[in-house]
């Protein structure tokens, strides 16, 4: 059940770094040739785009944790060209979450992905150090 409209952010230009984009796929099996399919996951930890959550969870006192991601495309990430991300964010009660949705687009604005994150909101309550 969602608790208010969704936040729309963005678009944020984003590139894929080569070199970032390569050891990401040899850390996750890959070839080191093709940008992983997962590689937007770096993208929504950007600190422009990631401040928003972070300032979130501040506020309702809770950890986001990571539930599902999804990606679908079509076409492939290109190493070393910049993309439009534009993010919709909305939070549930039951259960505490929020969804991010994320598409992907060239710079001609055509939609090449779509990336969806669900972040369980976990109350802090029981993340303290240890006695």
């Amino acid at each position: 059940m969602p608790l208010e409209p969704p936040r729309a952010l963005g678009p944020f230009r984003l590139r894929v770094d080569p070199a970032r984009a390569a050891a990401y796929a040899r850390e996750t099996g890959g070839d080191g040739e093709s940008v992983p399919l997962a590689y937007p996951a770096v993208w929504l930890a950007e600190p422009s785009l990631f401040s928003v959550v972070r300032d979130l969870c501040d506020e309702l006192d809770v950890v986001p944790v990571h539930e599902s991601q999804s990606f679908s495309y079509d076409a492939p990430l290109v190493a070393g060209e910049s993309y439009d991300l534009c993010v919709t964010m909305s939070r549930e009660e039951t259960p505490p979450r929020l969804t991010m949705v994320a598409t992907v687009a060239t710079s001609d604005g055509e939609t090449c992905a779509r990336v969806e994150t669900m972040l369980r909101l976990v109350p802090r309550a029981g993340f303290g150090s240890a006695s």
